[in-house]
């Protein structure tokens, strides 16, 4: 067995789900990362915070074959995941709206891992017989992808954002597709005690910051995407070797703008979430913007919903896990 598995116990959680009840979690740490290229001294991987599920599948994760012309989308969740798939899927198939518009971005893009997030018959199956180039995201982070990611070595693009931002938008994206009852405050000290799935979020995010990777890894901000898009069209479009005019990247700035994005069936998963909704008996929810996949997409949102005291606990919180100044600065915060 290639990995270390303890229970995880997140009270908060068992006493605040209501509807799709939040699955019993574990902590998961591979026993060997002697394959990631990390430049980091003296590293070793904290345990993922993760649904039990995964242990159905972490080995064939970890074994999976993975092909050159791959293209690989990586993030911690709720920074910005949806905006890049679609930004990508588009950027690499010389900006087919029209089949953008027949094929939703669910079945454009296999979910690594989403037979550890509910139950599904056969895991791998969109991975696996998805054409050529495949488009693959990922909330893992990095020791415990498949092996093979770091020999080959496929294109891959991982996209941060700031920590206030993360932990106002995935409360709301767990109260909406998992039923949480708990209030922000609760899941955001569950949060910064990495007791949500995916956490430890800082580690997750700097371990990417240090692969050596070099010229198959495009490192994305949320912030700068949202501060000047088509600066940031310009450099995905560079890196998959892609040449477009200034008006076709006009067009794909409003094609990607939320307005353009929130209204999009295609991309905005309101299927999914209606029936997760309607699922748990919240009908009355549909109508809340609150409860949509994308809800307001801002870069600063967290300003209209926490308040000052828990800002403060999260940037000293950023300020406890980061001793190194130069990993700060990938982490902004108000308080250094």
């Amino acid at each position: 067995m290639s990995f270390e598995y303890t229970e995880a116990e997140n009270p908060i959680y068992q006493a605040t789900y209501l509807g799709f009840h939040q699955q019993n979690c574990i902590l998961v740490k591979p026993k060997d990362c002697s394959k990631v290229p990390i430049t980091l001294s003296y590293w070793e991987p904290e345990p993922s915070y993760l649904n039990w599920r995964y242990q159905r599948m972490g080995e064939q994760i970890k074994e999976l074959e993975v092909k050159p012309d791959d293209i690989w989308l990586m993030s911690y969740p709720k920074s910005g995941t949806t905006w890049c798939q679609e930004m990508i899927w588009l950027v690499c198939n010389d900006l087919d709206y029209e089949k953008g518009k027949s094929v939703n971005l669910g079945d454009r893009w296999a979910y690594l891992e989403y037979g550890s997030r509910t139950d599904v018959a056969d895991p791998f199956h969109k991975i696996l017989s998805a054409p050529s180039p495949r488009f693959i995201k990922s909330h893992l982070p990095v020791a415990l992808l498949p092996d093979q990611i770091w020999t080959v070595r496929p294109k891959m693009v991982y996209v941060r954002r700031n920590p206030k931002s993360v932990a106002v938008s995935y409360f709301h994206h767990t109260v909406s597709m998992q039923g949480y009852s708990g209030t922000m405050d609760q899941f955001v000290h569950a949060f910064m005690k990495d007791q949500v799935l995916n956490s430890p979020y800082h580690e997750h995010v700097i371990e990417f910051h240090h692969l050596d990777y070099p010229d198959n890894l495009l490192l994305l901000c949320f912030e700068d995407m949202k501060k000047d898009l088509k600066s940031t069209l310009k450099r995905v479009c560079a890196f998959f070797n892609q040449s477009f005019s200034d008006e076709q990247l006009d067009k794909l700035a409003q094609h990607l703008s939320f307005d353009s994005m929130k209204d999009n069936k295609e991309v905005n998963y309101s299927g999914f979430t209606e029936r997760v909704l309607q699922a748990s008996k919240r009908d009355a929810k549909l109508t809340d913007p609150n409860y949509k996949f994308m809800r307001r997409g801002e870069a600063e949102g967290w300003k209209k919903e926490l308040d000052q005291e828990l800002v403060q606990e999260l940037d000293e919180w950023t300020k406890r896990k980061l001793v190194d100044p130069e990993n700060r600065k990938l982490f902004p915060c108000s308080t250094y």
